[in-house]
């Protein structure tokens, strides 16, 4: 007597149940990515304004006797006790010096911190208390580089 062949029950049939585990996997393998290229650019421009500070300053300074004087203009820094050169933000141009600001996720999917653009939101994340941000989030991330001289004793001294 032949036997009768039984159809297997959907139920316990496990075609296809790989796609919905992969959905997850596949949401943070994106986020990752994601946070992976916005901390990639944070920490190259951090970089590349930490040279051409450097550059700047050692240019400036090279082979100077006398650090007070800026080239042949009539400024002097002797009031200042130091001097520094730095790097400002790429979007400005004039005689303000504000810092670059890269954004730490590099997609926007609508959820960011709350983004900065007035000094009154700017001294918020400043002096809270204990000196630890646990409140206010950030982003876009500030990147902001300087070199400098002390031209006296009294400039590093408090």
């Amino acid at each position: 007597m032949l036997k009768k062949q039984r159809r297997p029950s959907t139920l316990n049939n496990e075609k296809g149940m790989a796609v919905f585990e992969m959905i997850p996997i596949i949401v943070v393998i994106v986020l990752f990515l994601n946070f992976s290229l916005g901390f990639f650019g944070a920490i190259h421009t951090g970089i590349l304004n930490s040279i051409a500070a450097r550059n700047y300053a050692f240019e400036t300074f090279r082979h100077r006797a006398n650090l007070t004087y800026f080239r042949n203009s009539d400024f002097n820094f002797k009031g200042i006790g130091m001097r520094f050169h730095g790097t400002t933000s790429e979007k400005v141009s004039g005689e303000k010096w504000i810092a670059s600001t890269r954004l730490i996720d590099f997609m926007n999917f609508d959820t960011r911190a709350t983004v900065f653009d007035s000094k009154s939101d700017h001294e918020k994340t400043r002096g809270l208390g204990d000196g630890r941000n646990q409140s206010v989030g950030a982003n876009p991330i500030w990147i902001k580089t300087a070199y400098g001289i002390c031209l006296d004793a009294k400039c590093g001294g408090s």
